[in-house]
């Protein structure tokens, strides 16, 4: 545990001031910052653990999976959701560190999407600072609905909304939840007495710092104007894996076979690349490298527009492959860094050649489910 302390952080769009009453890791182990390309919240939080925007070797995302699974109070048949985009792996990662420590125990995780699919839909809610379209939730199937405990998992906790949201609608259809977890990296939630008092059942925090924050506008900043970020709402069935997180399914991707037909050389630097939501199966890629004796980070493409500048040190912009046809991202990859770059997908979203291209030639695609 580290001391409470004030962070000020001074940014081109405005000045943040973090003041931090608990940490069990330093705020600057966990927390770099930037600004986002969105007139609704003029800075970002970058986690330096989260394997989003700053690549991280896979060991130490699983420690910060396991230091969360190790805070969660007793849970008997919990059902676990992490939150698209950004929290999908984390999310799935702290389920899965849980899950190890308790076999016995019912558990299930699933994941928010912002896909259309030909699944049922349960859900469907707003994040309301985000550029994102709604989060949609789809019937994980009857265990995870008999679940009567929700763990609810994003990188950060700010205002709460989001998954205040998310909880009263799932309880809202599923009376038997006896207590709700909201799990996150960092959180700065003001109002966690009002949140709790919203819904039907006792809330707990969990998380690696909290504290709260103010944000001061600098006048006269305009951000750029916003690219599309909202996609064609189409239906994504026939792109994306029919076995997935997104539907209640657990994954595990045939690891030796994909890591036998690489012929890294031994002590080789690798960089693994999730794509978008599709993150879990390629951390689990990386960890597999890992584990043979390779130099690895882990990382994901992003459809978040972020400004260069401060925690951005690199910025690829390039097509989604989930045929939206809006930009992605690609934040602090260095290609030189790397003997091989591989870009992980699902399904039949390859991704843009142009991403290739921009990461050269020791850059491949690999597909794992």
């Amino acid at each position: 545990m580290t001391a409470p302390g004030t962070t000020r952080v001074s940014l081109p769009s405005g000045e943040l001031r973090l003041e931090v009453a608990q940490a069990h890791l330093h705020l600057d182990a966990l927390l770099d910052y930037a600004v986002r390309e969105n007139p609704r919240r003029g800075f970002l939080f970058v986690s330096r653990v989260l394997g989003k925007h700053i690549p991280v070797a896979p060991s130490r995302a699983a420690q910060v999976w396991q230091a969360l699974a190790d805070r969660l109070p007793p849970l008997t048949h919990p059902h676990f959701i992490g939150l698209a985009e950004t929290a999908t792996a984390l999310g799935e990662g702290v389920f899965r560190a849980w899950q190890a420590r308790h076999p016995a125990s019912p558990g299930t995780f699933q994941h928010t999407t912002r896909y259309q699919l030909e699944g049922q839909l349960l859900l469907r809610f707003d994040e309301p600072h985000s550029h994102a379209p709604s989060h949609l939730l789809y019937d994980p199937g009857p265990p995870a609905r008999r679940a009567r405990e929700l763990v609810l998992i994003d990188d950060e906790l700010s205002t709460g909304t989001t998954l205040q949201n998310l909880a009263a609608a799932w309880t809202a259809r599923h009376p038997q939840v006896e207590r709700v977890v909201l799990v996150s990296l960092t959180d700065w939630c003001p109002r966690r007495e009002a949140l709790a008092a919203a819904l039907p059942t006792p809330v707990e925090f969990v998380s690696l710092t909290r504290g709260t924050y103010q944000f001061s506008p600098r006048p006269g900043w305009s951000p750029p104007a916003l690219p599309p970020v909202t996609g064609n709402g189409a239906d994504k069935t026939r792109l994306l894996a029919p076995v997935s997180a997104r539907l209640g399914h657990q994954v595990d991707p045939d690891l030796p076979a994909v890591t036998a037909a690489l012929d890294l050389q031994p002590g080789a630097r690798v960089l693994v690349l999730g794509t978008g939501e599709y993150q879990f199966p390629p951390a689990q890629l990386a960890q597999a490298l890992e584990s043979a004796g390779h130099a690895v980070h882990w990382s994901a493409t992003t459809r978040s527009p972020i400004l260069p500048g401060l925690a951005i040190t690199a910025r690829v912009a390039f097509s989604d492959n989930v045929g939206d046809g809006i930009a992605n991202y690609l934040y602090n990859v260095h290609p030189q860094q790397y003997d091989r770059i591989l870009v992980a997908y699902e399904g039949q979203c390859a991704p843009d050649p142009a991403l290739l291209a921009g990461l050269g030639s020791h850059a491949s695609a690999v597909r794992l489910t």
